[in-house]
């Protein structure tokens, strides 16, 4: 069950950082992971929030402090509590492109994106972004991929 509180906080970016700091933050791995495959991961998705390993933030977490507020939480994977961080995008900026997506048209008449294509003519230099408009939709840059990767960071990256 998602906690409403922590997925406004998170993916909307609606809430008070301070009643979430106060929290204690618990996710639970879903079907599939296993404390052997979790040990290879430095990202999660989750519905609620982006969970990343604490290897990714005593590794680079630095680097991203102007994009990025982590948040320590556990992750409950066999019964057993791993030390994660839950992450908060900050960094908005447009990254949809509105041309080339498709719509779906709402029976009140409101449009709503159906499949989003995203923009390749961004020019400002970032590791991880949200959509200025649409929260709930976020890329990372070539320069986040590389970072990762000099760092031996496991995060399975899908290209957009």
């Amino acid at each position: 069950m998602m906690d409403d509180e922590i997925f406004s906080f998170f993916i909307l970016d609606i809430g008070n950082e301070e009643k979430i700091k106060r929290r204690r933050l618990e996710f639970v791995a879903g079907t599939g992971y296993t404390l052997e495959n979790i040990e290879k991961t430095d990202y999660i998705f989750c519905p609620s929030a982006l969970l990343f390993s604490k290897r990714f933030v005593e590794k680079i977490g630095n680097l991203l402090r102007e994009e990025m507020k982590f948040f320590s939480c556990r992750l409950v994977c066999q019964d057993v509590s791993l030390e994660w961080y839950a992450a908060k995008i900050i960094l908005r900026i447009p990254i949809i492109d509105k041309e080339a997506s498709t719509y779906r048209t709402l029976s009140d008449g409101e449009r709503v994106l159906k499949f989003i294509k995203f923009r390749r003519d961004i020019e400002e230099e970032f590791f991880i972004a949200k959509d200025k408009e649409s929260t709930t939709d976020f890329v990372v840059s070539e320069l986040f991929v590389d970072i990762c990767k000099r760092n031996g960071l496991l995060i399975d990256f899908k290209e957009v």
